[in-house]
């Protein structure tokens, strides 16, 4: 089963393990949404992931 997050702006990651998924997602913020980067914890994002 793949893990998944979906950010508020649309942007989907997958990835077969937590951390495939937090690493996609945290270049994602860095990119997109760098004012939130040093706000959103490892914790924070564990709690987004989702299993598809």
């Amino acid at each position: 089963m793949a893990k998944l997050i979906r950010c508020e702006c649309g942007f989907v990651v997958r990835g077969a393990t937590d951390e495939e998924v937090i690493g996609a997602i945290r270049s994602h913020i860095a990119s997109d949404h760098p004012s939130l980067l040093s706000a959103v914890t490892r914790e924070d994002l564990l709690g987004w992931i989702q299993v598809e």
